[in-house]
């Protein structure tokens, strides 16, 4: 909607007898003054013709500038504006507060303020309609810009302050952008503005939002950022070049990763106003006690292992006799156990011995980050295979979260699929212990079942290509999406009216928990 200006408004009873050439009448005044107070109170509290027009963009916000004049030019160019011409934003001069730019439709203050008559100044400048509005656009030009010249100057001052501080970085709350448009509008000089809320229109057009802080760095270590940069590009450069002589079914990634005993999501609905948000849990201590899983992947024709090595935590650091007797076991998992849970030397050694080398042919590139235990080449060289050809790459310290392929993609979906089960299990009141070791293993031979399924291959091929090691995208389907999303129906089981807990990803059949964690749905048939 185009904005209207209110000196353009004339009221029937005054109208009749109005002569353009006529100075305003008292009645004329007042009605300004009246129409004026309106607008203020309509632009501070509901939104102003800068927030009409500042408001319900989408767009994606670059990230990678370094300046905030590449914001702002980024922002302009991928804005949607509705109804208002993109002329109102672009940055001119002294940002139009001191001499309006000749646009062809509206004269600036030189070309303005020459004795015209009025027909003559309409014949150039089509958005004239009185001399009334001549004198308005003077006023503006006097009391440096208009009002909604004065909120974009305010908008551009304060998001200069927040992209500084975004870039140190600093923590940054509501309150310090209130109190930075409250700086700049003193500076400027806009009467009846009001901060509170306005920050919200501010924080929607540049698509600000309130994040959890995920880590603390120092100065330090923003200072090594071109460092570890440099040293990534030239690792991601040695296994290119190393894939290009053996091919990429000979290249293979390795990662460890703890799991809670009880894996459940950190979020949930609540209403709103809701001070304490409770969760239920079957074990305290099963929320604070970690076990680890190791993965490994490939970006060749065979994307997984087709066995998951899993370290549980035991007192002795191994099982004893009843429990190795009783456990449940699989084909696709390797399972053992440390004193902590976490993953030894000599774990790692049994892996390679057990899990890993036998699956290698001919040439072998293992990509491993900076792990200890996995620099210990003489060890590795002692229990490999002596016909295997075997070399490591080792990914640099702290740049594993952009270039380990586990990292990058795959890890955080499949926990997520693993605690989309269990939160299931505590929905529906199951009666099954989710931190018992059975219960633990069944579901980890289930789930990575599920992963190894061809409809999920693509997920690892652009992990890959998201680490820089391979040039080719590809889509891929997300497991967690898939199996959960979307579920109608009922279990594909006869006469099964059972709640649907999953969709099989590989026959893509419905199931409900019953079919599929209590019979085992261990399914290898595969269905486009």
């Amino acid at each position: 909607m185009e904005s209207v200006n209110p000196l353009n408004l004339k009221p029937t009873a005054v109208g009749q007898h109005f002569q353009l050439s006529d100075s305003p009448s008292e009645s004329d005044k007042m009605l300004k003054t009246l129409i004026k107070d309106f607008l203020d109170v309509q632009i501070d509290q509901a939104g102003s013709p800068i927030s009409a027009t500042e408001e319900d963009h989408q767009y994606e916000l670059p990230i990678g500038v370094s300046t905030f004049d590449q914001l702002e030019k980024s922002i302009a160019e991928t804005n949607l504006f509705h109804g208002h011409s993109e002329a109102h934003f672009e940055s001119t001069p002294n940002d139009r507060l001191t001499e309006p730019a000749s646009s062809g439709t509206e004269p600036s203050s030189h070309e303005l303020f020459k004795r015209r008559s009025l027909a003559s100044v309409q014949d150039k400048f089509r958005k004239v309609t009185s001399n009334r509005q001549l004198r308005e656009w003077r006023n503006h030009v006097g009391d440096r810009g208009s009002r909604i010249d004065k909120l974009k100057a305010i908008r551009l001052e304060t998001g200069e302050k927040f992209f500084l501080a975004e870039q140190k970085p600093n923590v940054v709350k509501d309150l310090d952008i209130q109190q930075w448009a409250v700086t700049a509008t003193r500076e400027i000089g806009l009467p009846g503005f009001t901060a509170s809320h306005w920050v919200g229109k501010f924080k929607k057009y540049y698509n600000i939002c309130d994040r959890k802080i995920t880590k603390f760095v120092t100065e330090k270590y923003l200072k090594e950022v071109p460092d570890r940069k440099k040293s990534a590009e030239e690792c991601v450069a040695v296994v290119r070049e190393r894939v290009q002589a053996y091919e990429k079914d000979c290249l293979w990634n390795a990662d460890q990763s703890g799991f809670e005993y009880e894996m459940r999501p950190g979020r949930t609905l609540d209403f709103v106003g809701a001070k304490h948000v409770l969760a239920l849990t079957q074990s305290q201590n099963s929320m604070t006690h970690n076990y680890t899983v190791m993965m490994c992947v490939s970006p060749g024709v065979r994307k997984f292992l087709p066995v998951l090595f899993i370290a549980l935590q035991e007192p002795k650091g191994i099982f004893g006799p009843l429990v190795k007797k009783s456990m449940f076991k699989t084909s696709n998992l390797y399972v053992t156990a440390s004193t902590s849970g976490k993953m030894t030397k000599q774990l790692y050694i049994e892996w390679c011995v057990k899990v890993f080398f036998p699956q290698m042919n001919q040439h072998c590139i293992f990509l491993a980050d900076s792990w200890p235990m996995f620099a210990d080449q003489g060890a590795v060289d002692e229990v490999k295979p002596e016909e295997l050809e075997y070399e490591m790459i080792t990914i640099p310290p702290r740049v594993t979260g952009q270039i380990q392929t586990l990292d990058v993609l795959c890890f955080r979906m499949y926990k997520g699929y693993f605690r989309k089960v269990s939160n299931w299990i505590f929905l529906n009141n199951q009666p099954v212990q989710v931190h018992h070791r059975d219960v633990i293993l069944k579901m980890h031979s289930l789930i990575y079942q599920q992963f190894t399924s061809p409809r999920f291959a693509n997920l690892i091929a652009q992990a890959w290509h998201l680490s820089g090691y391979v040039d080719r995208s590809v889509e891929y389907v997300n497991p967690t999406e898939f199996c959960f999303q979307g579920l109608i129906g009922r279990c594909d089981y006869d006469n099964c009216e059972r709640s649907l807990l999953v969709k099989c990803g590989w026959c893509k059949a419905p199931l409900c928990f019953h079919h599929f964690y209590e019979e085992y749905h261990f399914c290898n048939i595969y269905l486009p």
